[in-house]
């Protein structure tokens, strides 16, 4: 799995945040207290050939990218625990996360006839819990991908008009990397701070778009992003090495080639360009460079 690999520039970027935040596991500055381990799971009936019509019923189909998140989620503990130097003795598996997604829409006595976001936090201590929240419905979680060609030659989405394309921001200052812009984590503040900058004019349709200090797109404020390759029309995603998350999204859509990884400079990201942004919940939708 190239794109959850820790890689070394990666850890190399990480190094002066690290020494600074994190000078020795026994007395670290930011401490395990500090934040949860965050995964944003899609639960949704449609994605099943039978909908679930009882808590027993669902299956792992139901719950969009599940072992892409069980996945990144032993792979976010892997770092934590290396980089505080602690042990962990307990293992997350498909059939875990998918026994805790069960147990807490029957507990909250959540009808199963809609799509659901799952908000999961885990210490690094084993414990989890789970908000439920209700989320948009979408037929097709991959229609940001696809494209109509016209007899011009010109190719236009086929989203549906009611989803439009996001309005995308680029933030008006560079971000620091660190492990909590690769790792999906409730320590957001970079990114809360880049969302000052949305006018709220579309809100739930607006996206703030980060860089880093070398001037090197990241990815979105609740997104991964891909942008056109302009030379040949491809969909590229910035390199793990950016500092952006390695999001379960971006994760399938590399494996299965629909986007590449790539330098993106945010100086060639210009007002009118296309983008496709992309997360476990939402899918994929499209967007527009609009300021």
């Amino acid at each position: 799995m190239k794109s959850l690999q820790l890689e070394d520039d990666l850890k190399s970027i990480y190094s002066d945040y690290i020494e600074r935040y994190f000078p020795n596991s026994k007395s670290p500055t930011i401490t395990p207290d500090d934040f949860e381990i965050l995964s944003t799971i899609r639960y949704d009936p449609s994605l099943s050939k039978h909908p679930p019509t009882t808590y027993h019923e669902i299956s792992p189909s139901n719950v969009f990218l599940l072992p892409e998140h069980v996945a990144r989620l032993r792979y976010t503990f892997q770092f934590f625990h290396y980089l505080y130097g602690t042990p962990f003795d307990s293992e997350i598996t498909e059939d875990f996360l998918l026994k805790q997604i069960k147990e807490s829409l029957e507990q909250m006595g959540k009808p199963l006839d809609k799509p659901y976001k799952i908000r999961g936090l885990f210490k690094l201590g084993g414990t989890a819990r789970l908000e439920i929240h209700e989320t948009t419905n979408r037929e097709n979680l991959l229609s940001g991908l696809q494209e109509i060609s016209h007899q011009d030659g010109s190719t236009t989405s086929s989203m549906d008009e009611a989803e439009q394309k996001w309005d995308v921001y680029v933030n008006t200052r560079s971000s620091l990397i660190s492990p909590f812009t690769s790792f999906k984590t409730t320590k957001r503040d970079v990114y809360n701070e880049a969302r000052k900058i949305l006018p709220g004019l579309r809100p739930g349709n607006e996206e703030v778009s980060l860089f880093n200090s070398q001037g090197q797109l990241m990815e979105g404020s609740i997104t991964n992003v891909a942008i056109k390759r302009k030379r040949d029309g491809k969909w590229v995603t910035p390199l793990l090495s950016s500092g952006c998350l390695c999001g379960v999204m971006r994760h399938f859509l590399l494996r299965r080639n629909y986007i590449e990884e790539d330098i993106v400079l945010i100086k060639d990201v210009s007002i009118g360009d296309e983008m496709i942004l992309f997360n476990g919940v939402m899918g994929v939708v499209r967007g527009r460079v609009v300021g």
